[in-house]
């Protein structure tokens, strides 16, 4: 018996109810097994201890040859990073490991995050990398390129919110 007969017998439900859930539930239906999907992905190329996570960051946290990986999967046409916010990118930095992006679509393919950024991501991205991890001379460097610093200047309130707790002061860096 299918899940839909169950469904049926067991509460009742008629075949138009079903069909308004099913029509609901149909984005949410695709996200798991897309996930799923992911996850078979990942161990056809040798990664070890998947496991899924709800994380603005990431979908799937994996391991491979002794390193941590976060993985973002990705099932839509448009481009993989174009709703990546400042903000996200100020957590991706945070995460003590790879981010990598798994585009699900039209095949599967495994990439680094940080290269299929726009260059503006990138620079936010290394920006906070260096902050959230003291790097403050590499940091002092990074900030004499007139285009990361125009670049950091124009998310200047995320810059704020992610470096308030920290012993780096914006104002030091502009």
């Amino acid at each position: 018996m299918n899940t839909l007969q169950v469904l049926k017998e067991q509460y009742g439900f008629t075949e138009e109810e079903l069909e308004y859930a099913i029509n609901r539930a149909r984005g949410i239906i695709m996200g798991f097994a897309m996930e799923y999907r992911a996850r078979m992905v990942l161990e056809s190329m040798n990664f070890v201890n998947i496991r899924s996570v709800d994380l603005p960051t990431h979908d799937l946290e994996a391991e491979r040859d002794g390193n941590k990986y976060f993985v973002e999967v990705k099932a839509s046409k448009r481009s993989p990073t174009k709703e990546y916010s400042a903000y996200k990118l100020a957590m991706i930095a945070r995460l003590n490991g790879t981010h990598l992006t798994l585009l699900m679509t039209p095949r599967p393919s495994l990439l680094l995050t940080e290269e299929i950024l726009s260059e503006p991501k990138r620079i936010l991205l290394n920006f906070f990398k260096l902050a959230l991890n003291n790097k403050l001379e590499d940091l002092r460097r990074f900030m004499e390129d007139e285009k990361n610093k125009k670049i950091v200047m124009f998310y200047d309130k995320v810059v704020q919110a992610y470096l308030h707790d920290t012993p780096l002061r914006t104002e030091s860096l502009y």
